[in-house]
């Protein structure tokens, strides 16, 4: 059984493929460069190719028995997932797909939803619709997990964190946000076990966290005072100094939505969550003691 993770660097294929690792399987990257090539674990064989280029597609998807696909920021996403969806459709590669994506079973739910998210959130119509497209690709076996906003994109903000300030925009209602580690375990198992049912599955934290929340736990872990200053009108941009081009753009709108709207927390997508982990999913302390840790700040509390 061989895999492919395309999307193999960002935060999504880097759990994914730490999981996959792990568990001895035998695990392709599509990676655009090199460099790409050399932040992967050296047991990932990497494979050099564009998704613009069906070629490269289409080799890099031979052989293989199951791939995942994460959505680039990109305007043309809409066509590059169209060409992995249709090359795994062709070849018979069982697609799991992890982004955007509404994820509610009853249809009138997800009409809402989607209406929901074309009004607020438009430059998230593009994922919305390869979602769409991955589903209706029934002959790739398609799993489709939705997420939402998630821990990891603390990692953005470290320095303003162990400075005192947690400065990502969040409401004061609180986000729900998932850990990457437990979309990594869950993603895996779609890849790795083929009876792993086809659908749609919504992978939620146990709990929303707003600003002040957040500021509050890394505060305790870190034993020194972090304050919430999202709300402040002239906070300084920290996104543009890690991101730039359309995923700049797509984390600016979906702050500035964040900042002024909360994400509640279904306890049925917590329950299903906590059924494919077989555990509760991590909460956002522990989630924080890891990184702190890793950071080396607890050494310095």
């Amino acid at each position: 059984m061989t895999i492919l993770v395309a999307g193999a660097t960002g935060n999504i294929g880097r759990e994914v493929i730490a999981v996959l690792v792990a568990r001895g399987a035998t695990v392709r990257a599509l990676v655009r460069s090199p460099a790409g090539a050399a932040q992967l674990p050296k047991e990932v064989e990497p494979v050099l190719g564009d998704l613009r280029d069906a070629r490269a597609v289409e080799g890099a998807l031979t052989g293989v028995s199951a791939a995942l696909y994460v959505s680039p920021h990109d305007p043309d996403e809409v066509q590059l997932a169209n060409l992995f969806v249709s090359t795994c459709e062709r070849l018979d590669v069982r697609l799991v797909f992890a982004g955007v994506a509404v994820t509610a079973q009853n249809p009138f739910l997800r009409w809402g939803m989607r209406a929901l998210v074309n009004a607020f959130l438009p430059h998230y119509r593009g994922k919305l619709r390869i979602a769409k497209r991955i589903g209706r690709a029934v002959r790739t076996r398609p799993v489709i997990l939705g997420l939402a906003n998630y821990y990891q994109n603390d990692e953005l903000i470290r320095d303003e964190i162990l400075a005192g300030a947690y400065c990502l925009p969040t409401h004061r209602s609180g986000v729900n946000r998932v850990d990457l580690r437990d979309v990594g375990e869950i993603a895996a198992r779609a890849l790795i076990d083929p009876a792993f049912p086809a659908g749609a599955y919504g992978l939620v934290g146990p709990a929303s966290v707003s600003g002040v929340e957040a500021a509050a736990t890394w505060s305790r872990v870190l034993h020194r005072p972090v304050a919430y200053d999202g709300d402040r009108p002239d906070r300084p941009d920290v996104l543009a100094r890690h991101l730039d081009g359309p995923k700049l753009a797509d984390y600016r709108r979906s702050y500035a939505f964040l900042g002024k709207h909360g994400v509640p927390t279904s306890r049925r997508d917590v329950a299903a969550t906590t059924d494919l982990l077989g555990r509760p999913p991590r909460d956002y302390e522990a989630f924080v003691r890891d990184t702190a840790r890793r950071w080396g700040a607890l050494q310095q509390a």
